[in-house]
């Protein structure tokens, strides 16, 4: 029988430790699950079996192969509101558990399917789990952290992330070199790893408190107060830290217990919030993930990196290994970003972030009209446009990738703010999902200028971070809640 009060003899540090470690193999999933994906759309007996390939194993439904990826998000959008309803009304333990029932359905699923509605039904299922952990393992991170180190850890979680897209790209690569790389043992044991990190989630679910914003406002407030002096005075319930942090909690729940019947419509449109501002923090979670996951080019950079490697005149092999590795330069940026992200802050981030990546895209587009123009230069210009990919990925993860996760955690009530992080997850999936759909069709129509248009964004989303988004860095989360009473989202903003 688990213990589930074994959490009460560890000290404040090593329990923020393993509420961090249950948070990173729970976005490991998903990490895991994307690159998975991209190694099995390359698995010959995949793409013949799913009806996207020919006997030649060329693509010959590239809407198909499009849709196998795309639908994952679609299940994700629609479970993503479904995960915020529920782990604000039943706890964030109880929704990790769900989230381990659907990713382990999912992976069954995949593993196991068929055809092509299989695999369809699979992917679906698979993407509502990803729903429940990209809505639920940021925030409990944020709600358990204190407030000069809750970016950092939330970093820290995300490492797993790309940790996960690496291991499962290099995966790939070493299978597609085994007898059985040409079979359906290939692309059915990718799918299946997708378990590992399920089941670890599964057994440290069981370990970790609840979050004590969560039961505050479930009226269990002895078990918050004793959670919050664990992780801030190391069990002693009078600390100045853990009383103040306590209050806090209960102030700013009481206060807003009026709203809490409230619903997504209303919440989106900011109907009947009053002062708190519901519909300006809605709006904030939802497009900075959309800018994101398709406004920053990063789903042209990754989509083309092919093409360009290619270009360079790298054969197959060497394609897959760089694919690899490119997935550990993300694990580098991201842990820069867990060690500057709280220094810095999340405005001046995103503004350092948006100009580097503004250049990058430039000269990524520029090299690529070079190899274009020069033919006889093409593995040069190549080249150099291939280790841009790598600059470009690394100034993404360490400015860009993390804070969009990050922000709809810190800016929702405790009452709702799982429910609030569903739409920063809704715009996770429009973004990403929409941009796998989009960018092939923008490099069809107009080529590599497909990354002078990224790269003049990022340059345009200067003036709205400035204008919308007010740093939320060093803020204990009920300071943050207070902050957005401003009635001008502009004058928010200049109270740094």
């Amino acid at each position: 029988m688990w213990n589930r009060q074994s959490w009460k003899s560890m000290s404040g540090q090593q329990l923020l430790r393993l509420v961090t470690a249950a948070s990173a193999v729970a976005i490991s999933y998903e990490g895991i699950s994307q690159g998975v994906m991209g190694a099995v759309t390359v698995s010959p007996e995949f793409g013949r079996r799913m009806g996207y390939t020919d006997e030649n194993d060329q693509v010959i439904k590239p809407s198909l192969q499009g849709g196998i990826a795309a639908i994952y998000y679609c299940g994700s959008l629609f479970a993503a509101f479904w995960a915020g309803s529920f782990s604000d009304n039943y706890g964030r333990i109880k929704g990790m558990w769900m989230a381990c029932f659907w990713c382990m359905a999912g992976v069954i699923l995949q593993a196991s399917a068929v055809n092509i509605a299989h695999l369809l039904c699979a992917r679906f299922v698979a993407g509502m789990g990803v729903a429940f952990i990209l809505v639920i393992a940021p925030m409990w991170t944020a709600e358990l952290s204190a407030a000069s180190h809750r970016g950092k850890q939330i970093a820290l979680t995300f490492l797993a992330n790309f940790s996960g897209i690496a291991l499962a790209a290099w995966i790939g690569f070493g299978t597609s070199f085994t007898e059985t790389g040409g079979g359906q043992f290939r692309w059915r044991f990718e799918f299946a790893i997708q378990i590992i990190p399920v089941i670890a989630l599964a057994i440290l679910s069981l370990l970790v408190p609840e979050s004590p914003r969560w039961l505050v406002k479930a009226g269990r407030p002895e078990e918050a107060l004793e959670i919050i002096a664990k992780l801030r005075g190391d069990g002693d319930a009078e600390h100045p830290e853990a009383q103040k942090e306590y209050r806090e909690i209960v102030a700013v729940v009481e206060e807003e217990s009026e709203y809490a019947k409230t619903n997504y419509i209303k919440m989106f449109f900011g109907i009947g919030s009053g002062d708190i501002h519901l519909g300006r923090r809605i709006q904030l979670a939802f497009w900075l993930q959309v800018l994101m996951q398709y406004g920053t080019g990063i789903a042209a950079v990754v989509i083309y990196s092919g093409t360009i490697y290619r270009t360079a005149g790298f054969d197959d092999v060497k394609s897959g290994w760089l694919s690899g590795l490119l997935m550990l330069v993300g694990i580098l940026g991201t842990a820069i970003a867990a060690f500057t992200i709280d220094r810095v802050g999340r405005r001046r981030t995103l503004y350092w972030g948006a100009v580097a990546l503004g250049i990058s895209l430039f000269i990524i587009g520029g090299l690529f009209r070079g190899a274009i123009n020069n033919p006889d230069q093409a593995t040069q210009y190549g080249t150099a446009a291939a280790t841009m990919v790598f600059i470009y990925l690394l100034i993404f993860s360490s400015s860009w990738l993390l804070i969009p996760f990050i922000y709809p955690t810190e800016i929702f009530p405790t009452w709702l703010r799982a429910k609030g992080n569903a739409f920063g997850v809704a715009g996770w999936a429009v973004g990403y999902g929409g941009g796998s759909l989009l960018v092939p069709v923008m490099f069809s129509g107009i080529g590599e200028k497909t990354f002078y248009v990224f790269g003049a964004a990022m340059f345009a989303y200067i003036p709205l971070v400035y204008c919308f988004l007010p740093e939320t860095a060093g803020r204990t989360l009920e300071e943050i809640d207070y902050l957005f009473a401003s009635k001008s989202a502009r004058n928010s903003c200049t109270r740094d």
